[in-house]
């Protein structure tokens, strides 16, 4: 094989060998209609993924209802993922209770539910001090400052949801490094 043959042959096959960007779709369709009592849905498409429901109830003289949530990532990630949350159609519609949903696409996101529910005597404090999330990514990325990150959608169609009743706790994401939280806490006293 001559050196042009073997030079040109190179060059084809170049393309070959480049990295195509990682494309990571979380999608919920239609899913969980008429949903009854307790539900939670952890939904991550990607990697290094931290999702949490938590739920505590009590009942009694000296009732106390406590949740304790800790995520922590170190991590180094690349920022050029396209990624895309979408929750379709009538999901979650015409539901009744509690609902907690949690859905992520892309690298090192973190979200957390926590519901608080308290009936007693006595009196309960009520504060997010006992969610802790920490995130420390970095971006491992080589190529030149003028590189564009990934393409990020977050999507929830307007019939999603619809109709429920109760408290619905959501989050979603797309993207890289996001940190979410959704905390309820109720005491009610005798």
């Amino acid at each position: 094989m001559n050196r042009t043959m073997l030079i040109i042959a190179m060059f084809c096959s170049a393309s070959t060998f480049a990295q195509s960007p990682v494309i990571d779709n979380a999608n919920i369709d239609n899913s969980g209609a008429q949903y009854q009592g307790n539900v939670g849905v952890n939904q991550a498409a990607g990697d290094l993924q931290q999702q949490a429901n938590a739920r505590a109830i009590a009942i009694g003289q000296s009732a106390s209802a406590t949740t304790d949530i800790r995520q922590r990532l170190h991590t180094i990630v690349d920022p050029r993922i396209d990624a895309r949350s979408s929750i379709q159609g009538d999901a979650f519609s015409h539901g009744n209770g509690v609902l907690g949903v949690n859905q992520s696409a892309g690298a090192s996101n973190q979200q957390a539910n926590a519901l608080r529910i308290s009936i007693s005597a006595q009196p309960q404090s009520i504060d997010d001090s006992v969610l802790m999330q920490q995130n420390v990514t970095l971006l491992n990325n080589s190529d030149p400052t003028d590189s564009a990150p990934g393409y990020r959608q977050v999507a929830t169609s307007d019939q999603a949801f619809t109709g429920s009743r109760g408290v619905i706790q959501l989050n979603q994401s797309a993207g890289v490094g996001n940190r979410m939280a959704n905390t309820f806490s109720v005491r009610v006293a005798d």
